[in-house]
C-alpha cells in the first residue's frame, strides 16, 4: 500500500528557507548522499506548492520528469518544463491527494513548501515525516513546523547520520483517534 511521505530538509533552528526564500545554506551539502535516490525510487507522484514549483523551474532543470507533479495553485503557472507531467490543482488537499493516488500505486511525496507540509500534517494526511537536519543556524526565514497543531502522534522510526553532519529523522505519523462521547 502506498504511503504519503513528507521528505524535506531543515536547518537545526527549524527553517526550510531563509529570508526571501534563500536556499544558499544548502549549497555546501549538495554533494552529500543522504538517501535521496533510494527514497525517490519508491515515489510515484509529488505534490508541491506554487512557490516551491516556481523556485525549482527557475533555478534548475526539472528533476521529476518520470513522475506526475501536482502543483497546488489558484493562479496560472508561468513555466512548465517540456515533457513533464504537471497537473495544476486547487481546492481541498485531501482531494488532491486522492487524485495523486489514482496516478500511481507507489508512494506520494509531499515536497513542500512549508505551508503545504503544515496543511498535510494538520489534516492528518501524512503517513511518514522524513526530516533531514542540516547543521546550519540561519536565524530567520520560513519555519517548517510553524502553525502545526493537529499532526497526530509522531513515533520515531529510525535515524541515520550522513556526511558533513546531516542527520535524517524518520517518523511514522499516527492519527489522533477522536472518540465520540
Amino acid at each position: 500500500m502506498s504511503k504519503t511521505i513528507i521528505y524535506i530538509s531543515m536547518t537545526l533552528d527549524g527553517f526550510v528557507a531563509g529570508k526571501n526564500d534563500n536556499l544558499s545554506w544548502l549549497e555546501p551539502y549538495m554533494g552529500v548522499d543522504y538517501g535521496y535516490q533510494q527514497f525517490y525510487e519508491n515515489i510515484g507522484a509529488i505534490i508541491l506548492g506554487k512557490r516551491t514549483y516556481e523556485h525549482i523551474v527557475s533555478n534548475w532543470d526539472w528533476p521529476y520528469s518520470n513522475i506526475p507533479a501536482f502543483v497546488l495553485s489558484d493562479e496560472k503557472l508561468d513555466n512548465t518544463p517540456g515533457g513533464a507531467e504537471i497537473i495544476q490543482v486547487s481546492g481541498d488537499i485531501a482531494e488532491v491527494l486522492e487524485r495523486a493516488k489514482t496516478k500511481t500505486d507507489k508512494d506520494i511525496w509531499i515536497g513542500g513548501g512549508a505551508h503545504i507540509v503544515q496543511e498535510f500534517l494538520n489534516k492528518q494526511l501524512t503517513d511518514e515525516l522524513h526530516i533531514t537536519l542540516v547543521p546550519v543556524l540561519i536565524g530567520e526565514g520560513i519555519r517548517l513546523l510553524n502553525n502545526v497543531y493537529n499532526a497526530g502522534v509522531l513515533e520515531l522510526d529510525r535515524t541515520k547520520s550522513y556526511d558533513k553532519g546531516l542527520v535524517q529523522l524518520v517518523y511514522v505519523v499516527n492519527p489522533i483517534l477522536q472518540t465520540v462521547a
